[in-house]
C-alpha cells in the first residue's frame, strides 16, 4: 500500500472519528441513563422567583414531592442544568413569564413545563417537551384539541405560609395586594365607584392618587395576618386571567387565610369556589357588594369559611403533586421508560 494511499485512508478514518466524537458530544445530556425516582425543579425567570414571593411555593413543592418518594434537585434558570440533576429521570421545567434561554431535555427521561400564562408561548417552545401542564382551564382544552399531552393543575397555595393570623391594628375596610403590571379590573372599578382602597403593590405611583397607596410590599410571611384581617379583600384578577380560565394563586392564598374576598367575575373562581367568593362585572356591582358585606361579618365570616376549606384541602403542594404525577406516570408509560 503506497503512502499516499494510508495517508487517504487515515484522513478517512479521522473524519469518521470526528464526526462520531460531535455526535456523542451532541447527544450528551440528552440521552443519560435516567432515575425515575429523581425530580429536577427546573425554575425559569429568575425576577419573578426572587422577588415575586415564588420562592415559598416554590419551597413547598419541593417538600411535597419528597413526600412521595422522589429525590428532588432545584435548580434556578443561573444554573438550570447542574450536575447533581443530570441523570433526573422527571424533569418539570417551572416557565416565568418568558421561555427559558436554553431547554436541554432528555429523551430517556419525562419532560414537562408547567405554565400559568401563554401570553409569549411559542408552538414550536411547546414541542420540545413531552407533556404541558398549565392552570389556564382554556389552554388545557386547546393543547387537547391540538393533540399534545396535557393536565389542566391550578396553582396552589402554601398553608404554612398563609394561614388565618388577624391583628387587631391590621384590620381595613378594603384591601388590595397586587402590582399594577397589568390593567387591573378592581382597582379600576373602585376608583369608579369612590371605594376607601387601600393598595400594597409596586408601580403605583404616578398612574393612581397617592391616597390610594399605602405600600409597595408584604413579605409573604405577613400577608396571612393582612388577608385575614382586612373586612374585605379586593382580587387581583386581570381580564386577560378570566378570558383564559385560570384562578391566579393570590385567590387561593386569601381563601387559605380565610380572607374574606370579592373578585371580578371569572368562570373558573364561580366553577370551584361557588358563591363563596361574591363577584361583579362593573363598578355599580362592587360598590352594591361593598355596602353588602362591610358591614355583616357573620356573612363574610360564612363565605371565607366555605373558600378556606376548599382551598386548603384541594389546593395545596400536595394535590398538586398529585396532578402532576398522573401526567408524568401517563408520559413513562407513553415513552415506555
Amino acid at each position: 500500500m503506497s503512502d499516499k494511499t494510508m495517508k487517504i485512508i487515515l484522513s478517512v478514518l479521522t473524519v469518521i472519528l470526528l464526526a462520531l466524537i460531535v455526535g456523542l458530544v451532541a447527544m450528551k445530556g440528552s440521552s443519560v441513563k435516567a432515575d425515575l425516582n429523581k425530580l429536577a425543579l427546573r425554575i425559569g425567570e429568575l425576577r419573578q422567583y426572587r422577588t415575586m414571593g415564588r420562592a415559598d411555593v416554590n419551597a413547598a413543592m419541593e417538600k411535597a414531592f419528597a413526600r412521595v418518594g422522589y429525590n428532588v434537585v432545584s435548580a434556578t434558570e443561573d444554573n438550570l442544568y447542574p450536575d447533581t440533576a443530570a441523570d433526573a429521570g422527571v424533569n418539570l421545567y417551572i416557565r416565568g413569564y418568558g421561555p427559558f434561554n436554553e431547554v436541554k431535555t432528555n429523551k430517556k427521561a419525562v419532560n414537562i413545563v408547567y405554565i400559568r400564562d401563554y401570553d409569549s408561548l411559542f408552538e414550536n417552545e411547546i414541542k420540545v417537551y413531552d407533556g404541558v401542564a398549565t392552570s389556564s382551564r382554556d389552554f388545557y382544552n386547546y393543547l387537547l384539541g391540538s393533540g399534545y399531552a396535557a393536565a389542566y393543575i391550578p396553582e396552589l397555595t402554601d398553608p404554612s405560609v398563609f394561614y388565618p393570623a388577624p391583628k387587631p391594628e391590621l384590620e381595613r375596610d378594603l384591601l388590595y395586594v397586587g402590582d399594577n403590571e397589568r390593567p387591573s379590573p378592581a382597582v379600576a372599578a373602585a376608583v369608579e365607584a369612590k371605594l376607601p382602597l387601600e393598595i400594597f403593590g409596586r408601580f403605583w405611583a404616578g398612574n393612581i392618587d397617592d391616597s390610594y397607596i399605602k405600600g409597595e410590599y408584604i413579605h409573604d410571611n405577613d400577608l396571612g395576618a393582612y388577608f385575614s384581617s382586612a373586612k374585605i379583600n379586593l382580587v387581583n384578577v386581570s381580564e386577560h386571567e378570566s378570558q383564559i380560565g385560570m384562578i391566579p394563586s393570590r385567590v387561593y392564598d386569601i381563601a387559605a387565610s380565610k380572607g374574606f374576598m370579592i373578585a371580578p367575575y371569572n368562570k373558573e373562581i364561580e366553577a370551584v369556589f361557588g358563591d363563596s367568593i361574591p363577584m361583579f362585572k362593573n363598578a355599580d356591582e362592587l360598590k352594591a357588594l361593598y355596602n353588602q358585606y362591610l358591614n355583616d361579618p357573620k356573612a363574610r365570616a360564612e363565605k371565607a369559611e366555605k373558600a378556606y376549606k376548599i382551598a386548603v384541602s384541594e389546593y395545596n403542594a400536595d394535590m398538586f403533586v398529585q396532578r402532576m404525577n398522573g401526567l408524568v406516570e401517563f408520559l413513562i408509560n407513553e415513552k415506555k421508560l
